[in-house]
């Protein structure tokens, strides 16, 4: 095998290899651990007003599954304890979805959609199981 063949295919293979690590799958990322169990799984639609009104949810694993319904100044949502970010979905276009899976204490979280222009944040109630 000539040099020249052997550089390419080195080359080939390391840019493969680069391909696979950056690659993306939206199923569950932004995941707070595995404590296994099935998760509860939450619809949340953030529209060009922001963030939804009114999410309330039991305590323990959750998966939330946010749909962008058109709202193309809303491209994330966030839920937060103060200022740290317990979860997020991002680059939510338009008509697209993500999702991520937490483990919730009963107690009141802030959801953030940047780009709202009624509820950028709102409140999440995470009731007692």
């Amino acid at each position: 095998m000539s040099r020249r063949r052997l550089f390419v295919l080195l080359g080939l293979a390391v840019l493969g290899a680069v391909l696979v690590a950056c690659s993306s799958d939206d199923s569950d990322s932004g995941d707070s651990g595995d404590s296994g169990g099935d998760a509860t799984e939450v619809a949340v639609t953030v529209t060009s007003e922001g963030c939804p009104s009114d999410l309330q949810v039991a305590a323990g694993r959750t998966k939330f599954v946010i749909t962008n319904d058109g709202a193309n100044a809303i491209d994330e949502f966030e839920i937060l304890e103060g200022d740290h970010i317990l979860g997020e979905a991002e680059h939510l276009a338009p008509g697209l979805t993500g999702s991520f899976t937490l483990d919730l204490e009963p107690g009141e979280y802030v959801t953030y959609c940047p780009g709202g222009t009624e509820r950028e944040r709102s409140t999440l109630v995470v009731a007692a199981p």
